[in-house]
């Protein structure tokens, strides 16, 4: 080190150690509203299909076969956004092995998961469930199992508003398996859906906040 350069007090690199941590966090965050908007419009546009498929418009029909590939589509839609833009997002970044695990355990936690929804309902049918009841058990358990990952995403990044919506997702599943069908893929529509679709907007929003609040510390 020259002479000349004059060593940090403490308080200065505190100061500059936070600066960095809001830097990582912004990096890691500014793609949170997209991939929450994506899977919004995705369960709010797949599940208004389902209900129109399902009878719930008087007077208007929108056929099965139209409706499940276009929920299906959506879903991978959302998903490979989600995968793109989180892999976007940890680039010029390097993790530590721990969060490196964690974040790998995590995604492929996803999938597993979704593998079992899927197996349970249908080992339940070949038991003897009516398979008609796979539209109730379906959507609940999905936005179930997803309102569980999304808590523990929360618990493990520290982000609130995660868990928050995990909760509020958990309890959406809940009150749309007790609602009679169709009116149950509203409540996923609505109460799912919209719920993320509110989060994107503040997240977009909080975000935004971040970044100004950054800049205008490095430049002070």
């Amino acid at each position: 080190m020259a002479d000349d350069e004059e060593a940090l007090t403490p308080a200065e690199m505190l100061a500059l150690l936070e600066s960095q941590q809001r830097r990582v966090e912004g990096k890691l965050g500014r793609f949170v509203p997209a991939i929450l908007f994506g899977w919004g419009v995705a369960w709010s546009v797949g599940f208004i299909g389902l209900w129109l498929a399902d009878g719930g418009a008087a007077g208007f029909v929108l056929p099965f076969e139209v409706a499940a590939p276009l929920f299906a589509g959506l879903l991978l839609a959302a998903g490979a956004l989600s995968t793109v833009l989180g892999i976007r997002s940890g680039r010029g970044l390097r993790p530590s092995k721990e969060s490196a695990f964690t974040g790998m355990a995590y995604g492929n936690l996803w999938w597993l998961g979704s593998l079992g929804v899927v197996v349970i309902g249908q080992a339940l049918v070949a038991r003897g469930m009516p398979a008609d009841l796979l539209r109730i058990y379906y959507p609940s358990a999905f936005i179930l199992f997803s309102g569980v990952m999304y808590v523990a995403a929360g618990l493990l990044w520290r982000a609130q508003p995660m868990v928050l919506l995990g909760g509020w997702s958990i309890v959406v599943a809940a009150v749309a398996a007790l609602v009679p069908p169709p009116t149950h893929y509203l409540v996923c529509a609505i109460g799912g859906g919209g719920a993320y679709l509110l989060v994107a907007v503040w997240t977009l929003w909080w975000s935004r906040r971040a970044r100004r609040g950054v800049a205008e510390a490095t430049h002070g």
